[in-house]
């Protein structure tokens, strides 16, 4: 469902718009800001969730322990996202002509595709752990040490079999700039390279039902039909057995269903125009550089609103993020306190001795 675009068609309509020369470097630009925000944001955020999780205090219950290795585990998935593919992104936009090997070409997509349905599943999981806190609450969860890495591992494991054809099929191509054929790998001076994945009609089309057969549409079905229940039983006054902390599972299911709902959001176009492209239905123009390249900007950056959205919509996070800068500046004017009276002390001592000796009798 990731597209990433291939950078090299001839652009020959850009007679309204800026050139293509001028566009490239404001892209760059961009997925540069995308990777400042979302280093800042999901460091903050993984700094936040490992102190919330830490021995200070009683230990997290079962359901809390549980969704908080699921968030580290999307944060993770995050981080490796920007610290890798963002990059790969950005460095295509310098150059018309694939620059950056063979090995980059199929890691960087693989893990492009690896990392965002991890991302997606720990998002899934998130939503059926509340469900089932709050549908059955006498149930029992694992919450031990193993049960959360078991947890965290099924949804990489997850995430990057999806990623298989990736792995399998990306490849570099060459292709002329006129005639638009693909060919080996070689030289001349009329082609230029392209990080494509392989597959021919047939394939891409198994490919992609099979991608939304089994990777995506079960999945959000089960979605559908957890929230829909969820809502029922959270805010209908019917509900007998409504929980103590009720306004902490709206506060919750609220904020879980609005990063879902941006993530396919800020992901579909994307999706959609990696399914047109790898049909062959896409041509290279001008106004496709600049959608594909929009849309693509759009998609990897959701990885920096994501942590900026638990921000805003969340009172644990924002309690965090006080705690964390509060307790900095605690512990800063505490120190420093410490070390006036260490001075003090020192001088004290120092200055004992000097009126004992150093004056003559």
């Amino acid at each position: 469902m990731e597209f990433t675009p291939k950078l090299n068609g001839t652009l020959d309509d850009d007679l309204y718009g800026l050139p293509e020369s001028q566009l490239r470097p404001i892209f760059a630009i961009l997925c540069g800001l995308i990777l400042l925000v979302g280093l800042l944001a999901n460091g903050l955020m993984l700094i936040i969730l490992v102190r919330g999780s830490g021995s200070r205090g009683q230990a997290p219950g079962p359901l809390l322990a549980l969704t908080n290795s699921l968030m580290v585990n999307i944060t993770l998935s995050d981080l490796v996202f920007l610290v890798y593919v963002v990059p790969v992104l950005l460095l295509t936009f310098l150059q018309e002509d694939w620059w950056l090997g063979p090995f980059v070409c199929t890691t960087s997509q693989s893990f492009n595709m690896g990392t965002m349905f991890c991302t997606f599943y720990s998002m899934v999981a998130t939503a059926l752990l509340r469900h089932a806190a709050v549908a059955f609450p006498t149930m029992a969860l694992p919450a031990g040490r193993g049960a959360q890495l078991s947890l965290c591992l099924t949804m990489w494991i997850l995430g990057f079999s999806v990623s298989l054809p990736n792995w399998l099929y990306q490849r570099v191509v060459e292709e002329g700039k006129d005639e638009g054929k693909e060919t080996a790998v070689g030289t001349g001076s009329a082609l230029i390279h392209s990080c494509l994945m392989l597959l021919a009609p047939t394939q891409t089309n198994c490919y992609f039902t099979l991608l939304g057969a089994l990777a995506f549409l079960p999945f959000a079905l089960m979605l559908v039909l957890s929230f829909s229940h969820l809502g029922w039983l959270l805010w209908s006054g019917e509900w007998p057995q409504v929980p103590l902390d009720v306004r902490q599972h709206r506060e919750a299911t609220g904020l879980i269903l609005v990063v879902l709902v941006v993530f396919v959001l800020m992901w579909g176009p994307c999706s959609v125009l990696g399914y047109v492209a790898a049909a062959g239905y896409l041509p290279d123009t001008y106004t496709v550089f600049v959608a594909t390249s929009l849309c693509t900007i759009l998609a990897y950056s959701n990885c920096a609103v994501s942590p900026i959205l638990c921000f805003c919509l969340s009172r644990q996070f924002q309690a965090g993020i006080k705690d964390l800068f509060c307790c900095s500046t605690q512990e800063r004017a505490i120190l420093r306190h410490e070390g006036m009276l260490q001075r003090g002390g020192e001088g004290e001592r120092v200055g004992a001795p000097g009126s004992l000796w150093g004056i003559p009798a």
